[in-house]
């Protein structure tokens, strides 16, 4: 991954030259990303508004979401002045092939107007890579406890996930792949006689739970 100022560097000279396309722009830290399944980075988006009256009260209002990827945390929009904002997001590759991550919104002035990065998510390619490691029965990153993990058919029934020998809660505001391999592995964390969802990991899935624990 790039250095935050060098990712911006490299698309300047993009930035500057899509600002005459719309009257109010975006701009990723990316082009475009191709990575392994699980791997973990941080992408930027500015936003130069163009108008000297903006009918979006809050950056609030920009909507940003993503298919086929996890944003893990992200940072506050940060005003560096004459108009323009950004934001970091740590993203997370869960799904194997084609995904997205965009940012749009809608206003009185120019209507609806979005970006989108272009995402592709490959097979895992390395022995050692947090996918082969989740897989075969490895937490692949630093345990925070008694961690379990368990092998079955992923059975979803009234916001309780079961696989194998392992029942957990899944939040409410948790939204699952909508197909998930037949045989899946999930890692749980045991504490306080509850069993905290951590990692599902199947064929093309590698979806993590671990950063709503904290």
């Amino acid at each position: 991954m790039k250095t935050r100022s060098a990712a911006w560097i490299a698309l300047g000279l993009l930035a500057l030259l899509s600002l005459t396309a719309s009257a109010c722009s975006f701009q990723f830290s990316y082009a475009s990303i191709q990575a392994p399944i699980g791997t973990v980075g941080e992408v930027g988006i500015q936003v130069q508004k163009t108008h000297n009256n903006c009918t979006l009260s809050s950056m609030d209002e920009y909507n940003i979401d993503g298919s086929g990827i996890q944003i893990l945390g992200e940072t506050a929009w940060e005003d560096k002045g004459g108009g323009l904002y950004e934001k970091w997001l740590q993203v997370s590759l869960s799904a194997l092939g084609t995904g997205n991550l965009k940012i749009s919104k809608t206003c009185t002035k120019d209507g609806y107007e979005e970006a989108i990065l272009p995402i592709s998510t490959l097979v895992s390619d390395s022995g050692d890579g947090v996918w082969t490691q989740a897989w075969n029965g490895t937490y692949p990153f630093d345990e925070p406890g008694d961690v379990r993990s368990s092998l079955g058919t992923a059975i979803i029934e009234n916001g309780v996930l079961i696989v194998g020998e392992l029942t957990v809660s899944l939040p409410s505001t948790l939204r699952l792949p909508e197909d998930l391999p037949d045989s899946v592995r999930l890692f749980a964390l045991y504490s306080a006689g509850e069993a905290l969802p951590l990692l599902l990991v199947g064929e093309d899935v590698f979806f993590r739970f671990d950063h709503l624990n904290n």
